[in-house]
């Protein structure tokens, strides 16, 4: 009887260690974090985001607003093994950190391999297949203005970027909508801007590799 409480001690103990280290080794750890909207995307008053623009009345908008994840220089630099970085809902424990051609590669080869790349305010943001991962908002039903203006950088025949993009009003953006034939408005193709009276104003469309 002795024998078994003084083993069954000893795993106490072990366990407690064990808990111990974990919780030691957890607060050590660094979780990095995308960087907030730099807009509210409830109330959007003078300012352009990407969007997904999903219905059109003519007279309101509903879409989606999208955000690509950005992360603080410093912070990627610093990552290491057993650190970890929260992405499209999801947190990747790093387990390797890898520099090739440009890329900061996170558990290079592996299932849940990310790539970084330095964006042009020396901010991180990952690629994945060949586009930015995205924060995407809760639909949002916005007015549009009268003096809408979209301009399509996709040609209408071979779906490729013009020279120069063809510019529209309201009327010529809403018939695009509606058409089935069109390439869409939500597949991340989609810039939009919003007046001084959060009305949409403009609506900009350039070409994807995914269309």
């Amino acid at each position: 009887m002795m024998k078994r409480i003084a083993v069954f001690l000893m795993a106490f103990v072990l366990l407690a260690c064990s808990a111990a280290f974990a919780e030691e080794a957890d607060a050590g750890r660094t979780v990095v974090t995308a960087m907030a909207a730099w807009f509210n995307p409830e109330e959007p008053v003078s300012v352009a985001m990407d969007a997904k623009i999903l219905s059109c009345d003519g007279k309101n908008c509903t879409l989606v607003p999208l955000v690509p994840e950005r992360y603080p220089q410093e912070d990627v630099r610093a990552l290491k093994a057993g650190d970890a970085i929260f992405t499209q809902g999801r947190e990747v424990v790093v387990r390797t950190v890898t520099e090739e051609d440009g890329f900061l590669v996170l558990n290079k080869g592996e299932e849940d391999e990310v790539s970084l790349f330095e964006c042009d305010d020396l901010n991180f943001g990952i690629t994945d297949l060949n586009d930015n991962t995205w924060t995407e908002f809760p639909e949002v039903t916005v007015p549009v203005s009268d003096h809408l203006l979209f301009l399509d950088e996709i040609d209408p025949e071979s779906g490729s970027t013009p020279v120069v993009p063809t510019v529209h009003n309201r009327d010529g953006f809403l018939s695009l909508l509606k058409s089935e034939s069109d390439p869409g408005f939500d597949i991340r193709n989609v810039l939009v801007a919003f007046d001084e009276h959060g009305e949409l104003a403009l609506v900009r469309r350039f070409y994807v590799p995914w269309q």
